[in-house]
């Protein structure tokens, strides 16, 4: 038998993307709220893309692309 927890680890990713059956996401939903470890971990993984989406969206500082710059200019590459 497969425990459940290691399923719903084996699932998170596909279950975040929206890839599985409904079945499969009837399921997964089934344990996150029997479970909260799971629980847990998926709230981390949401927050994690919420995380990387604003990150890749803000964008960088004109100042700090200056400064970036400046110092690829002034860096010799090393290699």
């Amino acid at each position: 038998m497969i425990d459940p927890c290691a399923r719903c680890e084996e699932v998170l990713q596909p279950f975040l993307d929206r890839e599985l059956t409904e079945a499969e996401m009837q399921e997964a939903e089934s344990h996150l709220d029997d479970c909260s470890y799971c629980r847990k971990r998926y709230r981390f993984e949401v927050e994690l893309r919420r995380y990387v989406r604003q990150a890749v969206v803000e964008p960088m500082p004109v100042e700090l692309k200056a400064r970036l710059a400046a110092l690829a200019r002034t860096t010799p590459l090393e290699g």
